[in-house]
């Protein structure tokens, strides 16, 4: 958590300080390579295993990584940090929490379903925040 955090504030120093895309195209080249230099060596020791349909849905993942750090940075160059970060991180786990409710069958606790109406009632009291500007 901490580390996201930091991410996200290097990324919008990084976005107010230079091109977005450019800023993106470094954010997303960087975390590629910082992984493939941790985990080559370990290749070489052990061997793995890995379905076809797995590296698909990485590389979709990937993909969907790209456009985001993108349209974050954007994002970031044209508002507070406290109205993107939690419109964008908090939808994050909205959606993602939903969407396995139906893709993948998981069920949503009565606490967690608790916890996902005070993630809208969150986003509501931002989005008005931004709009009256305060």
């Amino acid at each position: 958590m901490v580390l996201y955090a930091v991410g996200i504030i290097f990324g919008a120093a990084a976005s107010r300080n230079a091109n977005t895309n450019i800023a993106a195209a470094i954010t997303n080249i960087v975390s590629a390579a910082v992984p493939v230099i941790v985990v080559i060596p370990h290749l070489a020791k052990k061997g793995f295993a890995s379905s076809k349909q797995g590296i698909i849905f990485a590389i979709l993942g990937g993909i969907s990584i790209a456009f985001f750090v993108m349209a974050v940075n954007k994002a970031y160059s044209v508002n507070k940090v406290g109205i993107v970060a939690p419109i964008v991180f908090g939808g994050a786990i909205f959606l993602s929490t939903v969407l396995s409710y139906f893709i993948f069958k998981e069920k949503i606790s009565l606490l967690q379903f608790a916890g996902l109406m005070f993630l809208a009632i969150g986003f509501g009291v931002i989005i008005y925040a931004r709009v009256v500007g305060k």
